[in-house]
This record gives C-alpha cells, sequence and structure tokens, in this order.
C-alpha cells in the first residue's frame, strides 16, 4: 500500500523540484499529491493554516509534517 504524502510547493523553488525528483526514486510506494500555493490559493490557505513558513513541505498521512527539504527526516517518515 502506498505512502500517502502532501507535498506543499511554489513556482520557482529549486528545493520542490529536488524534493520532488528525491520521491521519486524512493524504494517504498508513494502517492505523492503536489499542491502549488502559486496556482491554488486554497493551497496557500492551507499552508498557512499549518504553519509553514518555508517550501517545500510534507504532510505525511499520519499527520506529520517535514518543513524543508530535509532527506533525512522524510527517509524516517516513510520507514526507511
Amino acid at each position: 500500500m502506498a505512502t500517502k504524502i502532501i507535498m506543499y510547493t511554489k513556482n520557482d523553488c529549486p528545493n520542490c523540484k529536488r524534493a520532488k525528483h528525491f520521491l521519486g526514486f524512493a524504494p517504498v510506494d508513494i502517492e505523492l499529491e503536489e499542491r502549488n500555493i502559486d496556482k491554488h490559493i486554497i493551497y496557500k490557505v492551507e499552508a498557512d493554516d499549518l504553519g509553514l513558513m518555508s517550501l517545500p513541505a510534507f504532510k505525511f498521512e499520519n499527520g506529520n509534517i517535514v518543513r524543508g527539504f530535509e532527506e533525512g527526516k522524510i527517509m524516517s517518515e516513510l520507514g526507511l
């Protein structure tokens, strides 16, 4: 069963692109939903409500949030 991750991104975010690439090579099944805050205002409101000050940010299905492209923390959330 795939791990569901919501990834908050924005335009012109190099770490967002790196993180998306990184997750594409994860050795576990991932269901990634990208929410670009520059394309949809509702995603900006969600990010603000979650207190996300920097992007990318990742919300895992267990409710945990990783702020920034922290490979070690992301891998830990994926059980790696």
